[in-house]
């Protein structure tokens, strides 16, 4: 028999509060969350509130992070045990490492309802997909890949948002055997709690965020370190010295090395081809420096300058930015509170725009500003007037 919220560690754990008032048809999916960390718990407080979604119950191997989702509402239920969880799931949704992903999976397949959907949220979907078929193999359950193209520098359930996949991009990764329905399901649920599906292969994927992610991380890794011995071995003022520039360049580097270690593991191949590229780039641009050929280097900073003025959402933009993403609540003149707060500090407001849900109803407010310690002032005073702000690298 379901128990009271504070003893998660009994078999099923329920919210004491009813679930929200639903508006359209009646809801049917039975959702499952494995793994209740930052993303996880955010996945509960959206899908909660999603039209199609039941119930979503939740699992977590840390008691602490379980206990503290389902207070802050992102479950209905939550459980200690794996299978419990799993049992006559509509969707089960692994948030866990993708070291974990195969064992996982094969220990929820069996409990799922028939004709379920397993996913995940990786930024790694070839081996990690191949992984999830292998395990609903002779089951009548269906892998899609999914990658939701949402977070932020913070961890843990305690930062979960509801509107966190608000206007973003959500990666659907299927393969030659996905079931279409199954497919259909997830671009469903996906639009659901506001964000935009985008159908890509597993293999084509993994390139993409090598490009975008992983070798971003990996430079900034390279160059943090590069200055940190040089700071030892020459002059222990030069971190002093880091300005907003190479503190925005460098700010992912603080990200959880655990976590980087299972990416590159599972990401290598494609993450050295783009290696690859990328040195013999940098080998130019070295030639470039050695015979001082303005030209082309002229030519290769403005290209590069354009194209990152181009980018979706940051026309017209200079420098290095932090993008802020600020929840729009259903209120008379919170756009203009808003911008009016972060402007009363003296910072410059360098983009703006505002994403909307597929469903119109809901959104986020993209402002982008110069380095990390405006964004910081900017985050701070938001929160302190009640607003719900998400942090991204620019």
């Amino acid at each position: 028999m379901p128990t009271c919220a504070a003893h998660v560690s009994c078999a099923v754990t329920c919210r004491n509060d009813r679930h929200h008032t639903r508006h359209l048809e009646t809801p049917t999916m039975r959702v499952a969350i494995i793994g209740t960390g930052l993303i996880g718990a955010s996945l509960g407080l959206a899908f909660r509130r999603a039209e199609s979604v039941r119930t979503v119950i939740g699992h977590d191997a840390d008691n602490a992070n379980l206990a503290t989702a389902l207070t802050k509402g992102a479950l209905d239920s939550a459980t200690t045990n794996l299978t419990d969880a799993a049992e006559n799931a509509d969707v089960v949704v692994l948030a866990v490492p993708p070291s974990v992903i195969e064992r996982v999976a094969q220990e929820v397949v069996p409990h799922m309802a028939d004709g379920a959907v397993l996913t995940d949220v990786g930024s790694v979907k070839g081996e990690v997909v191949a992984a999830m078929e292998r395990a609903v193999a002779g089951s009548n359950v269906h892998v899609v890949g999914g990658h939701p193209m949402a977070g932020s520098h913070e961890h843990g359930p305690e930062t979960a948002m509801a509107d966190m996949f608000v206007g973003a991009t959500w990666l659907l990764t299927p393969t030659a055997s996905t079931d279409q329905a199954a497919l259909d399901r997830m671009t469903a649920l996906v639009a659901d709690v506001g964000a935009q599906p985008v159908v890509v292969d597993p293999k084509a994927h993994d390139l993409l965020v090598a490009v975008i992610s992983h070798v971003p991380q990996l430079t900034a890794t390279t160059l943090m370190t590069l200055a940190a011995e040089r700071a030892r071995k020459e002059d222990a003022r030069l971190l002093l010295l880091a300005g907003g520039g190479f503190r925005d360049a460098t700010r992912v580097a603080a990200s959880n090395p655990e976590m980087w270690l299972q990416i590159c593991q599972e990401n290598s191949e494609a993450i050295v081809q783009v290696l690859d590229e990328y040195a013999a780039r940098i080998g130019q641009l070295r030639m470039m420096l050695h015979d001082f050929d303005s030209e082309r280097l002229s030519t290769m900073l403005t290209d590069a300058r354009e194209a990152r003025n181009a980018m979706p959402g940051k026309g017209g933009v200079s420098g290095q930015l932090v993008e802020l993403r600020v929840v729009i609540p259903d209120a008379p003149g919170a756009i203009a509170d808003i911008t009016s707060t972060v402007s009363g500090l003296g910072i410059n407001i360098e983009d703006i725009g505002i994403d909307h849900a597929p469903d119109g109803k809901r959104g986020q407010m993209r402002l982008a500003v110069n380095g990390f310690e405006a964004a910081e002032k900017a985050h701070e005073a938001l929160g302190a007037n009640g607003y719900e702000v998400l942090e991204r690298a620019s």
